[in-house]
């Protein structure tokens, strides 16, 4: 969720799209294969608004609701953690991007 950004850029500037259809312009289509449109695709399935909801339910937590594990079934509280955890990671990656790109 946090590098879905660089699966893919937007169809009309995605490599492969102007590759195999260098006219296509604004109204692209994914190429065969497309990563990020892959993802929408899971997204959209009954594990991916699972996904999608324990977002929510973190972006609650981040804003100040509170939530005990009580109410949380444990599938919900496994996702949490490890989107605790990819968070933590994604944001260490992009200090050391960062601090390198100031090196520069």
């Amino acid at each position: 969720m946090f590098r879905s950004k660089e699966l893919c850029p937007d169809p009309p500037n995605c490599p492969e799209v102007l590759t195999e259809e260098p006219d296509a312009g604004p109204f692209a289509l994914p190429c065969d294969g497309c990563p990020r449109q892959a993802l929408e695709d899971y997204l959209a399935s009954p594990a991916g608004r699972l996904i999608s909801s324990v977002i929510d339910i973190d972006r609650a937590i981040q804003m100040g609701i509170t939530v005990t594990l009580e109410e949380l079934p444990s599938t919900v509280f496994v996702l949490l953690c490890q989107l605790d955890e990819e968070r933590k990671r994604f944001e260490s990656e992009e200090i050391k991007r960062n601090s390198q790109r100031g090196r520069q």
